[in-house]
């Protein structure tokens, strides 16, 4: 197998690495990678000074990187679950732009699909002796101007069943395929949180099989045990083709959630004339214009679209190298073919091999209908018992494959090891019917290639810690990795919660955590002419406010090792403020929740005041929960990135010229801020295994005498903030047992630490105006390693 590091560098007079040229390369049968041409890079020899190296990196990021890859778009959502109206909102800007495709192209994609399950022989033959198909026409309603979509339902289903049982084969492996009316039955919906929400196919195809699996009880059919749907409609009400699709879409989504090894999606709306076929992949949506449903021409096509979409699971569109072991209804195990590593295949070993999933869900599942569809599986390798995490996904085609990063990474530290990849596996131009020229039949088609990847992690995210010293040593060794592959001249750009994962048990430092997800990652020498032209997709409550406010500057900077740093210490918030230092999850601070539900500008706008607060929100639990080396960290980490966001907002819009040298000199300092960050880590950690770490000092309990006689009481006015921070405690519980009276040393202690805080209003506005009570940590160095002075009133200029 060729390695992407070539033979071992030579060093140059200058002591910098040469250039060696690596031409492409593969893994797959399949003719290799996407978008992989001949590429240069520099070597790392061991020799050479691992500052001087990561220097030199930044200053080649500087000279190449100029602007922004674009950002997918976001609006503002009302709730984590959105409900169907406002689904659709997030789905039409999700599918923009819609293909629709012309009337002969669309013709020509209806009708040559499928035609191994029917011959024109057998469908004529079908035609002529069916009691659903009479005169040259399906029984069916006639246009009228009062007809109605209930009127279509039976004779619809009738139709299918017909057509399903005349064609399908006798011998065939198949569980049962039922045509059922659903316009009534409500469908359940699967979110990231608990939702009640529900909608309603007007026809579906119930399935059983070894990808269909029942919903939660006491329904029997549901979106996880269909195969396709129908939407009827009528042509007198004059639906829109976007309004057609986006009630679609709604389907499909589910369909995509709730059947995890699903490739694509294709289902029909029928009206009493004609029928029109929708197409879902991870490109997004292509699909025809009204085909004529009864003339023998279009009735083929119709016959074979109804076969193709409802009998075979991989002609449906599922992947079935993964396969469930189904038990009254139930996923009770499964399993997932792919390639074993080259090396083995090289010694005669057979290609494939079949692991376990050691869970029939997916680790991590996938939301989205558009985009890079990542879902990712821990598996038991049969052979050897090693619990490994299997990453499939559609990567971009016009992006480096993310195995190409995973091979220039072997042996780094801080980054998963790929075991096997099998690339190509399938490209959405071609599930589209396209040809594999490279040119496309439409402009906005952006292609995708199906990858299934094969890690050495047992794939526990680092949401899974269960203590302090966990979870810190997993994210400074993330962090080092990240270092480690800026290094290698890559950078990462997609850091989220699921990308950090827990190294093994007992792992040793530089594999106690690390990075994975190089999917969006890019070479920092990339020539921006060559970006990407698809939408980048990613996880925007973990991006930098200067990237979500990027599609606002009229001069946008690229994404770079900063922005990066900023994603961490927002892994790390969410984890302190959803999390206790246990790992045990709690309701989720509304911090959080609103930078899931504000569009990219106003989460940018809310992230600026959250790394400008010197202070912790006392109501967010975090004090009493986590220890004081996690929240000095947290505090410490957060000023020296508003330091940093300051400076790039000064340079965000000037022009590149103007600001180049300035842009150049932040950049190049890259050294000195992995060192910084890296050394925020070792300090807290330092501080845990000292034995000398503690929670913050607990609020006492009210002292009645010591209010004064003017002041309301608490439980009067609830939007109080009390002037003696010992009057009350906002998280007293009335059935808690009374605690001694603390030492006069402790109340001076807890006097100074506990701090009233507001951004919005001045020092002269009255307490009852002021915002939520908070805390400040301890005292904190900037990256110059000075202390810096928390504000604790007012906002920051």
């Amino acid at each position: 197998m060729s390695a992407l590091d070539g033979p071992p560098g030579q060093t140059s007079s200058r002591g910098l690495p040469t250039q060696h040229t690596v031409t492409s390369w593969s893994l797959d049968d399949g003719g290799g990678h996407p978008q992989t041409p001949p590429r240069s890079y520099a070597t790392v020899p061991t020799s050479i000074d691992r500052d001087e190296v990561l220097t030199q990196c930044a200053k080649t990021f500087s000279q190449h990187q100029l602007t922004a890859t674009p950002i997918a778009p976001r609006i503002t959502k009302t709730r984590l679950d959105p409900q169907v109206a406002e689904q659709k909102k997030i789905l039409k800007i999700e599918l923009e732009p819609p293909i629709e495709l012309s009337a002969d192209d669309g013709k020509s994609f209806a009708s040559s699909l499928y035609h191994h399950l029917a011959s024109d022989e057998k469908i004529d033959e079908f035609l002529g002796t069916a009691k659903v198909y009479k005169n040259g026409r399906w029984v069916l309603p006639r246009t009228y101007v009062g007809l109605k979509e209930a009127k279509l339902y039976a004779p619809l289903v009738t139709l299918l069943k017909a057509i399903i049982q005349y064609f399908r084969e006798s011998g065939a492996a198949l569980g049962i395929r039922e045509v059922i009316d659903t316009n009534v039955k409500s469908f359940p919906h699967k979110e990231p949180v608990f939702t009640s929400n529900v909608s309603r196919p007007d026809i579906s195809v119930k399935a059983e099989g070894s990808s269909f699996r029942l919903p939660p009880p006491p329904k029997q059919i549901g979106y996880s045990n269909i195969i396709t749907f129908f939407e009827v409609k009528v042509s007198n009400r004059g639906w829109s083709p976007q309004e057609e699709l986006l009630q679609m879409a709604i389907y499909v989504r589910q369909i995509f959630i709730q059947q995890p090894n699903r490739r694509f999606v294709r289902a029909l709306i029928i009206t009493e004339c004609n029928f029109r076929l929708f197409h879902f992949d991870r490109s997004g949506v292509q699909f025809t214009q009204p085909i004529g449903i009864h003339h023998k021409k279009g009735a083929r096509t119709f016959i074979r679209l109804v076969l193709g979409l409802s009998l075979h699971e991989s002609d449906a569109g599922l992947d079935t190298s993964i396969r469930w072991k189904i038990v009254n209804g139930k996923k009770v195990s499964g399993t997932l073919t792919t390639r074993k590593p080259i090396e083995e295949i090289q010694k005669g070993k057979r290609a494939m091999i079949t692991y376990n999933l050691a869970n029939v869900e997916p680790t991590i599942p996938c939301y989205d209908i558009r985009g890079r569809g990542v879902v990712c599986w821990t598996v038991v390798d049969p052979e050897s018992g090693k619990t490994l995490l299997v990453r499939d996904l559609w990567g971009s085609a016009d992006r480096l494959s993310e195995d190409i990063y995973l091979e220039r990474a072997k042996g780094l530290p801080g980054t998963v090891q790929m075991i096997s990849c099998k690339c190509n596996r399938e490209r959405t131009r071609n599930i589209r019917g396209f040809s594999s020229s490279n040119s496309s039949p439409h402009q906005d088609f952006r292609d995708r290639v199906a990858i299934r990847l094969v890690l050495d992690s047992d794939g526990r995210s680092i949401k899974n810690f269960k203590s302090p010293i966990e979870l810190l040593c997993a994210l400074r060794d993330a962090i080092e990795g990240h270092k480690e592959l800026y290094m290698k001249k890559i950078l990462h750009r997609d850091i989220t919660l699921d990308n950090i994962l827990l190294g093994k048990p007992g792992a040793q430092p530089g594999k106690r955590g690390m990075l994975t997800g190089l999917d969006m990652a890019i070479l920092i020498k990339r020539n921006v002419a060559n970006a990407c032209k698809d939408w980048k997709t990613t996880t925007g409550i973990y991006q930098s406010a200067i990237v979500l406010k990027n599609g606002g500057f009229l001069h946008p900077l690229a994404h770079d090792h900063l922005d990066d740093l900023e994603s961490f210490v927002y892994v790390l918030t969410h984890i302190m403020y959803a999390y206790d230092q246990t790992g045990a999850e709690r309701s989720p601070f509304g911090l959080l929740v609103g930078w899931e539900l504000k569009d990219s500008l106003n989460e940018a706008e809310s992230k600026v005041s959250y790394l400008g607060r010197a202070l912790v929100e006392i109501e967010s639990g975090v004090g009493e929960l986590w220890p004081l080396s996690c929240t000095d960290l947290l505090m410490e980490f957060k000023d020296f990135l508003h330091e940093i966001y300051r400076q790039k907002r000064g340079l965000a819009n000037k022009a590149p010229q103007i600001r180049k040298e300035a842009l150049k000199k932040l950049v190049r300092k890259a050294d000195e801020h992995y060192k910084f960050v890296v050394g925020l880590f070792d300090k807290a950690i330092e501080k845990i295994e000292s034995g000398n770490d503690r929670m913050a000092p607990p609020i006492p309990e009210p002292d009645p005498d010591a209010r004064s006689s003017s002041m309301e009481p608490a439980s009067s006015s609830p939007g109080r903030v009390q002037e003696d921070p010992l009057s009350s405690d906002p998280f007293a519980d009335s059935e808690s047992v009374s605690q001694p009276p603390l030492s006069a040393a402790v109340q001076e202690e807890t006097r100074n630490f506990w701090k009233r805080f507001s951004e919005e209003y001045p020092d002269d506005q009255p307490p009852a105006k002021r915002g939520p009570l908070v805390f400040e940590a301890a005292p904190r160095a900037t990256s110059s390693g000075k202390p810096s002075k928390a504000k604790s009133r007012g906002p920051r200029k």
